[in-house]
């Protein structure tokens, strides 16, 4: 066999591409626990700074967030929590709450341990379709991808687990309860509004009926008469 010498610089490289291969994934830092105050508190920072409110100049609009945690390292005051994230945002017209807009999936959130708290810096989510996989590989330790593999996002029904939880926490925070059935459609450029009432049709389709239309104006007569 002929003996072939490799320049040492060569095998300096190839050895760190190797222990980049390897290390997909990790992270510095110790595994630690959040509180449930400062999971709050991140979940609230994460609301507001992730969540675009469109109709907040014209009706009662508000975001909230929750999360499964799969796990979090701490690395000196620097925080990393990998999650399984949904958001969502409601608007309040009348009587009831309508979700507007919605977020879900893995993501990593990275925040600050500070002397009163926690604060948000990042949020990033997973990539979409054919890059999700690599990117779960990628971004999260190997503890947290086999529980996030595992986690199971929707009940027997289909419903998100934690949207469930999260529409429950609007209802209660905002003092009305949250449609389940109807569709509220904004048209800002329009200054109108329309609440669409949907039903099941045959065949798994779904039927779609405006119960109630109206102009964004002559809402603020509605709230001045009660």
């Amino acid at each position: 066999m002929k003996k072939i010498n490799v320049p040492v610089i060569l095998l300096s490289v190839i050895s760190l591409i190797t222990a980049l291969s390897v290390c997909s994934g990790c992270v510095k830092g110790t595994a630690v626990r959040l509180s449930d105050a400062e999971t709050r508190s991140l979940m609230e920072q994460v609301a507001k700074s992730d969540v675009y409110i469109e109709y907040g100049d014209y009706l009662k609009e508000e975001a909230f967030a929750a999360a499964e945690v799969f796990g979090v390292r701490r690395d000196g005051d620097r925080g990393t929590a990998y999650v399984y994230l949904y958001e969502e945002a409601f608007v309040v017209l009348k009587e009831k709450a309508y979700s507007m807009t919605g977020s879900a999936g893995e993501a990593i959130i990275r925040f600050i341990y500070t002397d009163s708290g926690v604060a948000l810096s990042e949020v990033e989510w997973s990539a979409d379709g054919d890059l999700h996989e690599d990117w779960i590989k990628k971004s999260f330790p190997a503890e947290y991808r086999k529980k996030a593999k595992a986690y199971q996002p929707h009940d027997e029904s289909g419903c998100s687990i934690l949207g469930i939880k999260l529409r429950e926490k609007a209802a209660a925070a905002l003092g009305v309860s949250v449609a389940s059935d109807d569709l509220l459609e904004i048209d800002i450029d329009k200054g109108t509004y329309k609440i669409i009432k949907t039903t099941d049709g045959d065949n798994g389709s779904f039927e779609m009926k405006t119960v109630e239309q109206g102009r964004l104006a002559d809402l603020s007569e509605y709230y001045d008469r009660r």
